[in-house]
């Protein structure tokens, strides 16, 4: 279904705009978002222009398209021609002095311009997967085949920016019906099998858009899930789509708590020390050290259940109030007892780790409470030793 578009008032005019679309639903009226669009309606008419010149077709599509029908802001342009991006990275490299970084086929090319506003290019394309998981055979191809590829119908949409039909919105899928109904719908059977990154990606759009899984996509997710196809993806691929999910602004839609934390470290240490097999899960991640510091120190306060020789910082503590609301207080706590205590008792060599290590595991057991005790205790251990 395609909705047309008409322009029988000024309706660029600065700050409020409203779009007119008709078709054979009731009429659908959408205030364009502040921000990005506004300040890039005139480029792209201007590039509408030059694809009518060259014979292409040429859309808005993704992202973009969702959000301009959700009154949303967007940060992302991204345009989709048929056959051939060169003559508008080319206008847009000439006329407006942009910068541009070009990648491996498909006309794909990253355009920024002189003020920092980004636009990415690609020829429309269609994927045939040979096997679960695997990387797509790609190839050149129409609209129709274009949106199809993308994951979800809400990511299917398609603005027109040729002139002649400016705005023009191609719904090819039942995208508008599943965005008016706030449903994440796969487009075929064989998505999450195609590509399990989907899986993770479903639980993301759905937090940020607040959408819910429709009936047939919660099916086909589940069954995914059970026959674990999210399990072929490489490190790579999984951890990228996690992190993708932890960045979201409120991904607690999904996974409780996390939105008390704000930092990808930490939210990351959550959670893996969630999960029922924390190292385990943390050796299928492939991810940089610096945001793993947090997560093992936790994994080793945990895996010791030993108070620590020294204070825990503040994100650590906040952590472990959130991982263990129920936890003695004094099992993250610094051992009452330390080396310096322990020499002037008259303790030497490896047995003050040995003591130490007794006591810190008996404070975390909640067995002893004070300094006192814990001095009595190193006491009755020397001697009985």
């Amino acid at each position: 279904m395609a909705f047309g578009f008409t322009e029988s008032r000024n309706y660029f005019a600065p700050l409020a705009q409203w779009i007119e679309y008709r078709s054979s639903e009731p009429r659908m009226w959408v205030q364009v978002p502040h921000g990005v669009f506004i300040m890039s309606v005139k480029l792209l008419k201007e590039l509408g222009q030059v694809a009518a010149k060259h014979n292409l077709k040429i859309w808005a599509v993704g992202g973009f398209a969702r959000d301009f029908v959700l009154h949303k802001k967007t940060k992302d342009i991204d345009i989709c021609v048929e056959n051939n991006t060169a003559p508008l990275i080319n206008y847009c490299q000439k006329t407006k002095g942009a910068s541009v970084q070009k990648f491996n086929n498909f006309g794909t090319a990253r355009v920024t311009f002189k003020d920092g506003f980004k636009l990415d290019f690609v020829c429309c394309r269609k994927e045939i997967y040979t096997r679960p998981a695997a990387l797509p055979v790609v190839s050149k191809a129409t609209i129709k085949e274009d949106l199809f590829r993308r994951d979800f119908t809400c990511n299917a949409l398609a603005l027109s920016l040729l002139p002649s039909e400016f705005f023009k919105i191609y719904d090819l899928y039942g995208a508008l019906k599943d965005i008016q109904n706030k449903k994440v719908s796969v487009l075929h059977a064989k998505s999450f099998e195609d590509d399990p990154t989907r899986l993770y990606r479903a639980l993301r759009f759905a937090a940020r858009l607040n959408f819910t899984l429709s009936k047939e996509t919660e099916i086909l997710f589940k069954t995914a899930v059970a026959k674990k196809y999210f399990q072929l993806l490489s490190p790579v691929r999984k951890t990228n789509e996690i992190i993708k999910f932890l960045q979201e602004q409120k991904p607690s839609k999904i996974f409780k708590n996390i939105d008390k934390f704000k930092t990808l470290e930490e939210r990351l240490a959550l959670l893996i020390l969630t999960q029922k097999a924390p190292e385990l899960f943390l050796n299928t991640l492939q991810m940089p050290k610096n945001n793993l510091a947090l997560t093992h120190n936790l994994l080793k306060f945990y895996k010791t259940k030993q108070a620590p020789y020294k204070a825990l910082t503040k994100q650590e503590i906040n952590l472990i109030k959130t991982l263990t609301p129920k936890l003695n207080k004094l099992a993250y706590r610094p051992c009452f007892v330390d080396v310096k205590t322990l020499q002037n008792m008259g303790v030497k060599g490896a047995r003050i780790s040995e003591i130490l290590s007794q006591i810190s595991k008996a404070q975390f057991a909640g067995k002893i409470k004070t300094k006192t005790a814990a001095k009595k205790l190193a006491l009755k251990i020397i001697k009985g030793n």
